[in-house]
């Protein structure tokens, strides 16, 4: 879903100038989706769209399943992060976010939170286990990881409340300034003298 160019990535990137899908002839046309996510013509049986909406609910459905094994404290908080941040992927993108409890049957429909409610429950999730991550190591659930998605639930906060007329509050400015802040004085990170190394995988 992550690491793939057909689920998360065109949704994030092909709808905006910042990637597009090159066609040559007949090839890799595939029918003018492409086309379709970089106009931003929205259709209801593009499954781009409908692919990334399951691919991302089945990890919230995975985290949310492994909860019911009894996971030690730091699993829990693992799982739970990778919901919440997977949740806040799919309210950026769809507005609404389907859940269920852990074990609940799946033969019921799923409850939905939307907007701000959706948003609000992320934040407590982030806030409730961030005390139960590790700082290190950075391939993995962390604190540090838990504050960097706190910090983008309150810089966009206004826009998952009102999207049409989204207005951003100095408190919640202040609070991503003040966690930003939290995470640089922690000396746990720094950049490299070459720029392009702050991009590498080690």
């Amino acid at each position: 879903v992550f690491t793939g160019h057909l689920t998360v990535f065109p949704l994030q990137e092909l709808c905006t100038d910042e990637a597009i899908a090159p066609t040559r002839g007949q090839d890799w046309d595939d029918n003018g989706v492409w086309r379709s996510l970089h106009q931003q013509k929205w259709i209801s049986n593009n499954a781009k769209i409908s692919d990334c909406f399951n691919g991302l609910n089945g990890i919230v459905y995975l985290a949310t399943d492994l909860l019911r094994y009894n996971p030690t404290a730091q699993e829990q908080a693992e799982a739970r992060f990778i919901r919440a941040w997977v949740m806040y992927l799919i309210l950026d993108l769809y507005d609404q976010v389907p859940y269920r409890d852990p074990g609940e049957s799946l033969i019921q429909q799923a409850r939905v939170r939307k907007g701000g409610d959706a948003l609000n429950y992320i934040i407590s999730e982030i806030t409730d286990i961030e005390s139960n991550l590790p700082a290190i190591p950075v391939y993995k659930a962390n604190k540090y990881a838990a504050k960097v998605l706190l910090m983008k639930c309150y810089l966009n906060k206004a826009v998952y409340e009102n999207r049409p007329n989204p207005e951003f509050s100095a408190a919640d400015m202040n609070k991503v300034i003040s966690i930003a802040d939290e995470i640089i004085n922690s000396n746990s990170f720094s950049f490299s003298v070459n720029y392009f190394d702050n991009f590498a995988p080690d």
